[in-house]
């Protein structure tokens, strides 16, 4: 089975919808430790930046597999 454009965007939709639901509760939190620790703006930004990178990499990083297992079960299925 080929990865078309089709499911290139399923898959970057979901992920996007994904990282919503993650994010917006997340970034509420996060502000809320920050505001608690006494952070200065620059420490809130470094603090946010290192927490959503390692969010956003471990939540692709599943929605990558999940797709791709997916894929390959469909492509089983096709032969």
């Amino acid at each position: 089975m080929t990865y078309d454009k089709k499911h290139a965007f399923k898959e970057s939709t979901i992920d996007t919808g994904l990282a919503l639901l993650i994010n917006f509760p997340l970034n509420i939190l996060l502000l809320n430790i920050a505001y608690w620790g006494e952070l200065t703006i620059f420490e809130t930004s470094v603090f946010l930046t290192i927490v959503f990178t390692t969010f956003a990499i471990v939540r692709k990083t599943y929605t990558r597999l999940y797709f791709d297992k997916r894929n390959q079960r469909k492509t089983v299925k096709n032969t």
